[in-house]
């Protein structure tokens, strides 16, 4: 496991930092120990679209640069000041290589990460944005407290005009 540590480091950024950019070779996966990042797509519009948040005790990268070596089709940003294990990919794959261990931390890893893609996929065709976003406060009610409105919006997939009226609608008008 020192190999591990040779090619880690603890890495902090502050909220509203660019951790990483379209079109960058980010070759990192971030273990966020303290604070919330997320990923997000900029449109051809300037429009951003919130595709993933992720928090304590989650991994996160730029899946083109982690599965394919490629350059990233996002962007990661902390949306607070965030404290992360930041691992060289290319290394660890290595690594792993030869050490049954890595390798079965990295199968789960891609295994729970293909889960949350399929997961999301099934959140945004069976669900209205209402029951999106009852479906957030359900499985994940510390974003709703930590997140900017903005990025839930964006991330349930709706305007945050129109998760204001979701979230001040009573439980009675629910359908």
């Amino acid at each position: 496991m020192v190999d591990l540590y040779k090619i880690s480091t603890i890495k902090s950024y502050k909220a509203g930092e660019k951790i990483a950019h379209e079109g960058d070779c980010f070759d990192y996966a971030l273990a966020i120990l303290k604070g919330v990042i997320r990923t997000y797509v900029q449109q051809s519009n300037g429009e951003e679209r919130t595709v993933r948040i992720a928090m304590e005790k989650d991994f996160t990268a730029c899946a083109n640069c982690l599965l394919n070596n490629g350059k990233s089709f996002e962007y990661l940003e902390a949306v607070e000041d965030s404290l992360v294990i930041q691992v060289n990919t290319k290394k660890f794959k290595e690594l792993a290589q030869n050490n049954i261990r890595l390798l079965r931390f990295w199968n789960d890893n891609i295994c729970k990460a293909l889960n949350e893609a399929v997961h999301r996929i099934m959140f945004f065709q069976v669900l209205t944005p209402e029951e999106r976003y009852h479906a957030l406060m359900d499985e994940s009610p510390q974003l709703i407290l930590r997140v900017p409105q903005k990025y839930l919006a964006s991330y349930i997939g709706i305007t945050t005009v129109s998760l204001s009226r979701i979230k001040s609608r009573k439980p009675k008008d629910l359908n």
